[in-house]
């Protein structure tokens, strides 16, 4: 089977392929192939040509050893500020280094001279500060910068204390230092390191190389750059070395553009710390450096006392690393910057509890962060394993119906683990094909992808599982369209019908999208279709059937059936919460759904419960900043908006948009989270902030969801009725234009007409016509009265414009 997924090769392979391609070329034909290929990929091998080259400021041997002289700027005798240049050391990625000596009455001194690239210091007074801020790294293990300045030719230079003395790998092997002597040096590395981020200094470029051991056997810590300050708001902040890292030492967060952390100088530690021990890099010599990137990025290094066995002549014995050791390192390496040490002065205190024989703290979690990435990895074989012992351990009794369990539980992590690939395949369709994705909008990426897939993807149960990832992806950005049409679409051209129980899914979608699109005649029959085939086992398939009792739950809500709607959530609850085990997005939005038909069914006391069970699992690592659970929070404000407390919901409402506008930019949600803001606001009478709230949400709401939006109007409505309190009527007027006519072409009745009756009764109340206000205020009465407990907050807002309709006579 081929798939348009699975012939697009991943952004890693694209990098590799370029790389491989341009790197032998000459440097003029470089620029030329470079200019041909996509922005995101010419940049990445732009920086790893950069890096190739680059050997770091002091990485280069002494001259008499190189087999070919490098030609230097400078000759012996010439000036530098006040420094007399003796010898050139060598050259790398950010300039030239020389050996230079200041003589005066006073004293002598020499100093490593770096000279710097015209280009590689573009703001003199930002390398004035940040010359003076490095200058402050008074410590016994670093190599401190002296003095600084620009040459007549605009160069920028830097004088660093020379050292004299050996790389630290070179200085280990040549002695055969022992694990002690090791450990010692790396810990006064870690003191160097730690007190550089103590003074808000990150290196970036830790490696053997920019490690001296000096004479007395000390380590010093070279080659600390120019410093570029993260944020230059002009204060001594958070500094960042702008030297290029070198990839067999980064950390994966720089390979994939990252924030750069203390963390990652704790992963470059770790990478030392794995050479020192084992003899050898974490990552496996050899390869490509596209394959060396990779490995660094996805894979995980095996334990050093591992690595170390497998050494001819290991510095270490494997033996005196396993346990303690190997778990010190692999914390340091792991991938997710937050799961390594907090700090290097925790890596350090882990090196002296090892060598005092006291417990560590890497030992404790280790087993679990293990477990969780190799389930990662094998998912459905641990599933297939563990439905062998769930059937062993159940002997003879009832070996049916646990061989039946056991199955349903290896089918469900195979599906998952199937669906995983689906979402990588996904993704990796909508960044390769979407062009220069920077300049487009999620829903258009969506919908490329969704054309091309409708095109390529065949009857195979793997491409209707990738077309239910990408109906996932619709909803989560709130474009219930999208996912009906592409998933209609997909049906109609049989994807994924060689698979009864994917095909039923994929109609479960359907059926879902099409009650959000409003196409509810339609949702009956397609949930019937669908769980006729599903109910076949509905062990196996809980997860779709409890998606079908949310989408009949949806229809009654439509039908404003509420008890039938609520009625079906609530007796689903157990099932659900069993089916949705571990998948806390899907039962946080069963909770969702559960919560909104509760407060529109004006039920508040029943909605305490329910948000209880869903701030358990919004409790859960990670869970806090899920779109499921700022949606919960959303409806939580709601509930205090319609329970008579503005002033919370108001700051409800305001937290709500501000992680997400942290978390995910500008979306749909944050119009939401903005409009509701907005109405909090309103309702305490401060028009200012309501406006300034309403007219941020709705040109989201207009990109997003389109101008005759259900919620694009909703926001019209606030904004006319903000207008109006603030007595600037005809304006307000004009904001209707366009809800009145999208109101027109609707089918009534619809809960547009009661709202836009409100809003004309404000309106009739500023302009002092009561006659008008009477009308309106009438019209919304009779509506929002048929809606039953859905108007109840309409009614609430009703009784307080009556109030102000009575004070008129």
């Amino acid at each position: 089977m081929t798939t348009a997924a699975s012939d697009d090769v991943t952004l890693w392979e694209r990098i590799a392929r370029e790389f491989d391609r341009i790197q032998p070329m000459p440097q003029g034909a470089r620029a030329a192939a470079l200019a041909k290929c996509d922005p995101i990929v010419r940049t990445r091998v732009e920086a790893m040509l950069a890096s190739l080259e680059q050997t770091g400021i002091l990485d280069q041997a002494d001259q008499t050893q190189a087999s070919a002289p490098v030609p230097a700027s400078l000759a012996p005798g010439a000036q530098v500020g006040p420094f007399t240049i003796e010898a050139f050391i060598g050259r790398g990625g950010m300039g030239e280094v020389y050996r230079a000596i200041r003589t005066d009455a006073a004293f002598q001194q020499r100093v490593a001279l770096k000279l710097l690239r015209i280009d590689a210091v573009t703001d003199a007074a930002l390398f004035a500060r940040e010359r003076r801020l490095l200058s402050k790294l008074e410590h016994p293990a670093i190599a401190r910068l002296i003095d600084g300045g620009i040459t007549a030719e605009g160069r920028s230079w830097m004088a660093m204390a020379y050292v004299e003395g050996q790389s630290l790998d070179r200085w280990c092997k040549e002695r055969g230092a022992s694990l002690d002597e090791r450990l010692r040096l790396f810990g006064e590395v870690c003191d160097a390191v730690g007190f550089a981020h103590a003074n808000l200094i990150v290196h970036r470029d830790l490696k053997p190389a920019n490690i001296l051991v000096d004479g007395r056997g000390r380590a010093q810590l070279l080659d600390f750059g120019i410093a570029k300050l993260i944020d230059d708001a002009g204060d001594e902040q958070t500094l960042v070395t702008s030297m290029m890292m070198t990839p067999h030492y980064a950390a994966p967060e720089q390979l994939e553009d990252g924030p750069i952390t203390v963390a990652t100088d704790v992963h470059a530690l770790g990478v030392i710390l794995y050479e020192l021990l084992s003899g050898s890099p974490p990552w496996r010599a050899g390869g490509s450096l596209p394959a060396v990137v990779q490995r660094i990025v996805a894979d995980d290094p095996e334990p050093p006392s591992r690595a170390a066995a497998a050494h001819a002549r290991p510095p270490v014995a494997p033996a005196a690393l396993r346990g303690d050791l190997d778990a010190i390192v692999l914390k340091a390496l792991r991938k997710e910057p937050h799961a390594r040490y907090a700090s290097v002065a925790a890596l350090a205190d882990d090196i002296r509890r090892s060598r005092d024989l006291r417990p560590v703290a890497a030992r404790a979690g280790s087993r679990r962060y293990r477990m969780q990435r190799y389930v990662r990895r094998n998912r459905w074989a641990i599933a297939a394993v563990s439905a062998v012992l769930v059937a062993i351990a159940a002997g003879t009794i009832g070996v049916a119906i646990q061989a039946h369990r056991a199955a349903v539980q290896r089918d469900a992590a195979l599906a998952e683990a199937r669906r995983s690939d689906s979402i990588v395949q996904t993704l990796t369709l909508m960044l390769g094909q979407s062009g220069n994705a920077g300049e487009l909008t999620l829903k258009q990426a969506l919908d490329a992808s969704a054309a091309r897939l409708l095109r390529t993807l065949d009857r195979s149960a793997r491409s209707g599982r990738t077309v239910n990832v990408l109906s996932d992806l619709y909803v989560n950005t709130q474009d219930a369209k999208g996912s009906y049409d592409l998933t209609k679409a997909a049906l109609a051209r049989g994807i994924g019908g060689d698979d009864p129980v994917v095909t039923a899914e994929m109609q479960a979608n359907l059926a879902d999208a099409a009650m959000a699109t409003g196409a509810k005649d339609d949702v009956p029959g397609i949930l019937d279709r669908a769980e006729a085939v599903l109910a076949a086992d509905r062990e196996r398939n809980a997860v779709p059937l409890q998606q079908i009792v949310a989408t009949r739950a949806g229809l009654a809500r439509r039908q404003r059936d509420y008890d039938r709607a609520i009625g079906l959530l609530m007796d689903n609850m157990a099932a659900a919460e069993r089916a949705f085990a571990g998948n806390e997005s899907a039962l946080l939005t069963r909770y969702n759904n559960l919560l909104v038909y509760l407060i529109e069914a004006n039920r508040l006391a029943q909605a305490g419960p329910i948000f209880a069970r869903a701030e358990r699992v919004m409790a859960l690592p990670g869970q806090r900043d899920t779109i499921q659970s700022l949606g919960i929070e959303l409806i939580h404000g709601g509930w205090q908006l319609r329970g008579g407390d503005p002033a919370t919901a108001e700051r409800t409402f305001a937290t709500v948009a501000a992680r997400r506008r942290a978390l995910y930019g500008a979306t749909p949600g944050l119009a939401n989270d903005l409009t509701w803001l907005g109405r909090a606001r309103l309702a305490q009478r401060n028009f200012t902030g309501a406006m300034q709230a309403l007219t941020e949400a709705r040109p989201l709401a207009v990109k997003y969801l389109g101008a005759t939006s259900l919620p694009t109007m909703n926001i019209d409505m606030a904004i006319a009725q903000t207008l109006a309190e603030l007595h600037r009527t005809d304006d307000a007027r004009r904001a209707l234009a366009g809800v009145r006519q999208a109101v027109a072409a609707m089918p009534s009745p619809n809960p547009v007409v009661p709202q836009l009756a409100l809003v004309d009764a404000v309106i009739a109340i500023n302009d002092h016509q009561r006659a008008a206000a009477l009308a309106a205020a009438g019209q919304a009465r009779a509506v929002l009265t048929a809606m039953g407990p859905a108007g109840a907050y309409g009614l609430m807002q009703l009784r307080q414009i009556d109030q102000r309709i009575a004070a008129m006579r």
